[in-house]
């Protein structure tokens, strides 16, 4: 499938993305390491950990494998063994430490909570160990609800682009509250490139609507927004993704149509 041609030709843009999350990790003095190995050369290595492709990566804990789930780019690979590793979700104990939240991820989903032991923020953190590629924090400083114009216990998806924030109104259910993350930490219309491929393939929602388009063309800009307001009345139902016709790496896609 579409799928799958996307992960071919990707796979050759992981070795330098890899080394530059070792590097990022290296920087923040983390104890998590990474390391690789040329299972052509050790086959018994190979063998022993059913690697049946290339590149396949193995996080191991306590020395038992588990297949890695993570984005392909330097900062997903990251936030994957941070969640791994770390706790679901960072507190938050004042508002400077909210904004840099925010403004240090494109998404950022917080759980108000004026007690972190109620069943809303147990399920809230369940959802945030279950989910890889979005960050979680949790707070109950009431400096950060006044800020934040949040009145009473809920929760928040704050986001870098189209309408800026989400509030959740539902009851704090896993899986509500999943499709509600999952329904909104896209952008409308997506850019189709390796940082996205992997999230539109694995995601929940399972129409797309590709739109072959030139950005450099004039009219891009009204397709575009166009395109973003029929998505709206699709939310959680067909994801709208624009294939740049013109891009090199896109050839494999145009061809597969």
């Amino acid at each position: 499938g579409l799928g799958d041609v996307y992960k071919r030709q990707h796979c050759k843009k992981l070795a330098p993305e890899y080394a530059k999350a070792a590097g990022l990790l290296t920087g923040q003095e983390s104890e998590i390491k990474l390391a690789k190995v040329d299972a052509t050369e050790q086959t018994k290595l190979g063998e022993k950990y059913e690697v049946r492709g290339y590149p396949t990566l193995k996080f191991f804990k306590n020395g038992k494998p588990m297949d890695y789930g993570g984005g392909r780019t330097a900062d997903t690979i990251v936030s994957w063994l941070e969640k791994k590793t770390g706790p679901p979700a960072i507190t938050l104990a004042s508002q400077d430490e909210a904004k840099k939240f925010m403004d240090d991820n494109k998404v950022a989903v917080i759980g108000f909570f004026k007690d972190q032991d109620s069943a809303e923020a147990k399920n809230f953190l369940e959802v945030a160990g279950s989910m890889d590629d979005v960050k979680f924090a949790v707070t109950s400083d009431a400096d950060v609800f006044t800020a934040n114009e949040v009145s009473k216990d809920g929760i928040v998806l704050f986001k870098q682009f189209d309408e800026g924030r989400n509030n959740y109104d539902g009851k704090a259910d896993v899986e509500e509250l999943t499709k509600f993350i999952n329904g909104n930490s896209l952008p409308l219309v997506i850019e189709f490139n390796h940082e996205t491929a992997q999230k539109i393939f694995s995601g929940e929602v399972k129409n797309h609507l590709l739109l072959f388009v030139s950005t450099k063309s004039d009219d891009f800009p009204a397709q575009k927004e166009m395109a973003g307001k029929i998505a709206n009345d699709y939310k959680g139902k067909v994801l709208f993704v624009t294939v740049d016709a013109d891009e090199e790496d896109h050839k494999r896609i145009l061809d597969f149509f």
